[in-house]
């Protein structure tokens, strides 16, 4: 770990070799021990991971990271700021259980007068009071365990917690009673600190069994950034015990807008007057956020669209609908997967972008077999009708 106020060496190190190869690093300098070479080394690869992610920090002079794991596992910045937006004008204090990097703790602190950073790890606490420090951000500091911080005499209007998800042998846990720490045990007491709860999740935890262990949900945000699902968002606060009165909000962040889907969750499996229809002039593939949140129905009844078939989450209109949040494409041609015109359609079709949805084979499997390269302009959706009839919808991607 760093000396905080290192000399010029680390840093001028650090500078001087942003851009280089980290292995080859780590084999050059290895016996040089004026400084913390290592570390060194470990912010140049963290700053060459997290360009994209964290772009605001990665411009930050002398912005430090206690690992590289920090960097690998931290939310990406224009999710924490989305997540921050949410907490806006709602809250005057806010405390982060579980530190970490501390991104998400920057961005409520944006939006939010009091916010305190909690971290069980001591060198995690001294490079947050450093980063906090040289970005002014106000936020106070505590190196504690949650679970015994939770056992002291505090008060908060919210508490956010993002359980660590991977348990013995690295293995990734969903549940949240084997996350570390268990938050169903510990929501009795979250409860008694403050009114509303908000716990961060896997992109893979699955919703409904989410909704019964946690037994207080109100609000599960699915968020997505350029259309990758990032995570799920779940507020609890206990007068909503057991209810599911619960608003899905599917959110899909790009870099130049952002699109927000709201269902509620007992509608979804009340709704009952779904059409379907062969692929007509354009089709429509929903967001992660939406595949992801299972709201297969609510979003052909509030588009007005027609589904493919019940199982093919792949939706179709006559006229373009311009809002529909995923991706849009105008239809070219249908082809049935039996005919004889799919043995050749390589020599029209050399190369398209090719999706595979409710279909007996995978992308690869389906690539090969109908020898088209990836890429192009043009996209290929293999997907089961509304006869249970294979077929291929030859599209062109549509901006709006």
């Amino acid at each position: 770990m760093v000396d905080i106020n290192e000399s010029h060496k680390f840093w001028d190190f650090v500078y001087s070799h942003a851009n280089d190869n980290c292995l080859s690093l780590r084999l050059k300098y290895s016996k040089v021990s004026d400084f913390d070479v290592p570390f060194a080394i470990d912010q140049i690869e963290a700053r060459q991971k997290i360009k994209e992610k964290l772009p605001f920090v990665a411009s930050c002079d002398k912005y430090l990271f206690p690992s590289l794991l920090s960097a690998e596992q931290c939310t990406c910045e224009a999710v924490a700021k989305y997540k921050a937006d949410i907490l806006k004008g709602h809250y005057n204090s806010i405390c982060d259980l579980t530190g970490g990097l501390g991104i998400d703790t920057m961005a409520f602190s944006s939006a939010i007068n009091s916010v305190t950073y909690v971290e069980r790890f001591e060198d995690y606490c001294s490079v947050a009071k450093h980063n906090f420090e040289i970005l002014k951000k106000n936020i106070e500091v505590v190196n504690r365990d949650c679970t015994e911080f939770l056992k002291t005499d505090i008060n908060f209007d919210a508490l956010y917690i993002d359980p660590a998800r991977r348990g013995e042998a690295n293995k990734r846990m969903f549940a949240f009673a084997d996350c570390e720490p268990n938050v169903v045990e510990l929501l009795p007491r979250m409860f008694e600190v403050a009114k509303d709860i908000y716990i961060k999740a896997s992109p893979m935890a699955d919703i409904s069994m989410s909704i019964k262990e946690l037994e207080y949900v109100c609000d599960i945000y699915v968020i997505s950034y350029k259309n990758e699902c990032k995570e799920l968002l779940f507020r609890l606060n206990k007068d909503n015990v057991n209810s599911l009165d619960i608003n899905i909000v599917c959110v899909d962040i790009l870099p130049s807008s952002t699109s927000v889907f709201k269902f509620k969750y007992s509608d979804e499996a009340n709704i009952s007057d779904i059409k379907y229809s062969k692929p007509l002039n354009y089709l429509y593939e929903p967001s992660a956020s939406i595949l992801k949140s299972g709201a297969f129905k609510s979003v052909a009844k509030h588009y007005s669209s027609y589904k493919l078939a019940q199982s093919s989450h792949i939706y179709t209109s006559e006229g373009l609908i311009p809002d529909f949040q995923g991706r849009k494409f105008k239809i070219e041609k249908v082809i049935p997967f039996s005919s004889k015109e799919i043995k050749n359609l390589y020599k029209t079709l050399p190369e398209a972008n090719i999706t595979a949805r409710n279909f007996p084979l995978k992308v690869d499997e389906l690539r090969k077999r109908l020898k088209i390269k990836d890429g192009g302009n043009t996209y290929v959706f293999a997907t089961t009708d509304m006869n249970k009839e294979k077929i291929l919808i030859v599209c062109s991607r549509v901006t709006v």
